[in-house]
């Protein structure tokens, strides 16, 4: 890994037998300076060369491994994306349904719930994806955010209208928020941020609505602000625990270890669940896959059946229980597939 420094190091040691007194006079940073480009030109050279067959390769042992992790869980991924594909289903036809009323009587929560949903069988998918390319650890990282998504949508649907109402304006407060970050750092970017004007014709906006629903708007999560006045600034925690999913908080840590850079996230790993020995993972794993994926399959379950709720109706009920056996089911198979050998 040091090959030049120890070249370099070698041929100044070498100047220096053969010359010591003109050798103290040698500008090493000069030389590094000068001599570096051209090993970079070379170094760039010589890789560009060998670039296609070593893509080929890398992408031929991706193949591979992604047909043994789906000769080994296959039955839980056809589970999962199952399940996935019939809560997305079932939100189609709900949007279909009962969009023209909603739009007539302005009915922002279904909006909200429904653009939820979207987004939740979005995550989803994305998860599915991971799993099957052998990444657990990011498909468990996409769950929390499938997580604070469905909360979103269950907490909504309990507050109602108003809330709705807050959290479709907080979108201002949060372009507002990154228009004056992209500003203030555009040099440093070398991205040109938005004018002043721009930022002054926002700024009404947000102003307007600081004016209409208090100083504590302009919070992360200001639109909920107004349920807990009692709390300083409200997060998502309280949210979470307004619906009653608090009891999901240990894995919602869990899963917040894959996102930020701490210890804990850097030494424990679901991709090593299954390790004998201390290595260091930098690429595909066939382990560690019944957490992420069921926990998908739980949340999935819960806000398709948040959404078929604001409507209640027999075939509503119906595939909010077909949905539930499928989520049971994943848990199940995922579960028995890590318990047996590979």
């Amino acid at each position: 890994m040091e090959t030049f420094h120890n070249q370099l190091i070698k041929v100044i040691s070498e100047m220096e037998e053969a010359n010591p007194v003109e050798c103290r006079d040698i500008d090493i940073e000069n030389i590094i300076s000068e001599i570096t480009p051209e090993i970079v030109a070379s170094l760039k050279k010589s890789l560009q060369k060998t670039t296609g067959q070593m893509l080929w390769e890398r992408r031929r042992l991706s193949t591979q491994f992604e047909a043994r992790n789906l000769e080994r869980w296959r039955e839980g991924f056809d589970l999962l994306e199952t399940h996935i594909v019939i809560c997305t289903e079932a939100g189609e036809e709900f949007n279909k349904s009962y969009r023209p009323e909603a739009v007539e009587n302005n009915d922002l929560v279904l909006d909200v719930v429904v653009r939820q949903h979207a987004r939740a069988c979005h995550i989803a998918q994305e998860i599915l994806c991971l799993l099957k390319s052998g990444f657990p650890d990011a498909a468990h990282a996409r769950w929390r955010a499938l997580h604070e998504v469905n909360c979103t949508a269950m907490f909504i649907v309990k507050q109602g209208q108003d809330c709705a109402e807050r959290f479709y304006f907080h979108d201002v407060v949060d372009s507002y928020d990154a228009m004056r970050e992209h500003k203030k750092y555009e040099n440093r970017l070398q991205e040109k941020g938005p004018s002043q004007a721009e930022i002054d014709d926002c700024k009404k906006e947000y102003d307007e609505l600081i004016r209409r629903y208090g100083k504590s708007f302009s919070q992360l999560y200001g639109w909920a602000a107004h349920i807990f006045p009692s709390h300083q600034r409200v997060g998502f925690a309280a949210i979470e625990k307004n619906v009653g999913l608090d009891h999901m908080r240990p894995y919602y840590k869990w899963a917040s270890q894959n996102i930020h850079a701490s210890s804990k996230g850097m030494t424990s790993r679901l991709g090593l669940c299954e390790a004998r020995h201390d290595i260091l993972l930098v690429g595909q794993s066939n382990s560690g896959m019944t957490d992420p994926a069921h926990a998908t399959a739980i949340s999935l379950y819960q806000i398709t059946t948040t959404l078929l709720c604001l409507k209640p109706a027999l075939d509503h009920i119906v595939m909010c229980k077909i949905a539930g056996e499928y989520e049971q089911a994943v848990g199940d198979t995922f579960l028995r597939i890590s318990q047996s050998k590979s």
